[in-house]
């Protein structure tokens, strides 16, 4: 047993005390009052996932016009060749808002709702900080350490009160899945969400995982990907939208996520 190993309950209890303090002074804010207010506002209705990978084609994005998206990160990188917008722009991982935070009044002045979380606060202008469609979730701390790389299921809970929290899940993917839900959407479909990064020297190669017109994130500040993290979290959503009647569906053109049912962009959305 090493001395991480040891250590490890310590920290947990510690953070994990720290954290119910700060969350408990966030659910008092004006930011978990605004959320409450989105519930079930999009019942009966379908919407469309977008992530940031190879697969994502620019010819696809006028086609979802009309469309509810959730989108994030740097899609905005698109917007310049594309007069699609999507209606709910999402980012959550503390060093991807360090390489974007001078984009965030950009992409919040290009979408109806923008989604960022309360944790990270110190990276918003006071521009983004006053703007009216800013919504902020918090994310409450989840230890995922294992010292044997044994991952069990529900290991990621699944948000059915986003109010209070949004969890990581390792993929901002699943929060907008999360986000979604609470909205009462019952058909959700994924686009651009590879599930595969091609690694060089290591390190992820980024010219090889995002669509073209997008630019990457600096991938050697990051952490290896997770994908098997990924997909427990994937996994929970899954049974999450089984047991409340909502459709979720893989329409990515090809990439390796197959925890979802596979169906066709082009059946889904007319020319």
């Amino acid at each position: 047993m090493n001395i991480k190993s040891i250590l490890h309950p310590f920290v947990v209890w510690h953070r994990s005390r720290k954290d119910e303090k700060r969350k408990t002074k966030y659910i008092e804010t004006d930011y978990s009052s605004k959320i409450r207010s989105y519930k079930d506002i999009n019942a009966g209705k379908r919407c469309f996932i977008i992530g940031n990978g190879p697969s994502l084609k620019l010819s696809d994005m006028d086609r979802l016009a009309g469309e509810d998206c959730f989108a994030c990160n740097r899609i905005y990188g698109l917007y310049d060749k594309t007069e699609w917008r999507p209606k709910y722009y999402c980012s959550q991982d503390k060093k991807v808002l360090e390489q974007i935070r001078e984009d965030l009044e950009f992409a919040a002045d290009n979408c109806e709702q923008v989604f960022l979380p309360y944790n990270y606060m110190e990276f918003y202008s006071k521009e983004l900080l006053n703007k009216t469609n800013l919504n902020l979730f918090y994310h409450p701390y989840i230890s995922v350490y294992s010292r044997d790389g044994n991952y069990p299921e529900g290991l990621m809970p699944f948000s059915d009160d986003i109010s209070r929290q949004i969890y990581d899940g390792l993929s901002i993917t699943y929060g907008m899945m999360q986000i979604a839900a609470y909205m009462g959407y019952n058909e959700i479909y994924l686009i651009g969400i590879d599930h595969n990064y091609p690694m060089k020297n290591g390190v992820v190669d980024a010219r090889q995982s995002y669509a073209d017109g997008i630019k990457p994130i600096d991938m050697t500040t990051q952490f290896p990907p997770e994908l098997l993290l990924c997909e427990i979290s994937f996994r929970e959503a899954k049974r999450y939208f089984e047991q409340n009647g909502i459709i979720i569906r893989n329409a990515t053109r090809g990439g390796k996520l197959e925890v979802f049912e596979r169906a066709s962009f082009d059946e889904l959305v007319s020319t």
